[in-house]
């Protein structure tokens, strides 16, 4: 069974229009990984001790090679966590990868929308914000 992860940071329906705050699912496959810290949009780390990186590879291609675009850089998002919960988040989001066949195929890594249904978990992996680096964009 395909397992995907859910981001979305915006909290009303208003944020819901793109990618950048609306919601996003990306098969498993496309996560890269993660570290501690808060990334920039070049993949800088900066030390942090409530956040993880994580890198995604993109859905989606925005320009093409020949314009000396960045296409392979990673999406990447910054989940908050509890102060040196970084572990901890880390490790639950592989349990949640590598669950069996009867568990949930769609785990939501963070989900800000407000008026979700109460059944909606916030975070199946105990994040309690994100922010989102660079999604689709290319930079220069």
């Amino acid at each position: 069974m395909q397992k995907y992860l859910y981001f979305r940071v915006g909290g009303a329906t208003a944020t819901e229009d793109d990618n950048a705050t609306g919601s996003n699912l990306y098969p498993v496959e496309n996560f890269m990984g993660m570290c501690s810290g808060t990334a920039d949009a070049d993949c800088a780390i900066t030390d942090d001790d409530n956040a993880v990186s994580v890198f995604m590879k993109p859905n989606m291609k925005t320009q093409t090679a020949e314009g000396g675009t960045h296409d392979g850089d990673p999406d990447v998002y910054v989940l908050a966590c509890a102060q040196y919960g970084q572990r901890q988040l880390m490790k639950d989001l592989v349990a949640k990868i590598n669950g069996g066949p009867h568990d949930d195929n769609f785990i939501t890594l963070f989900d800000g929308y407000a008026d979700k249904p109460a059944s909606a978990p916030t975070s199946d992996i105990g994040a309690t914000g994100m922010t989102v680096i660079i999604h689709g964009v290319p930079q220069d």
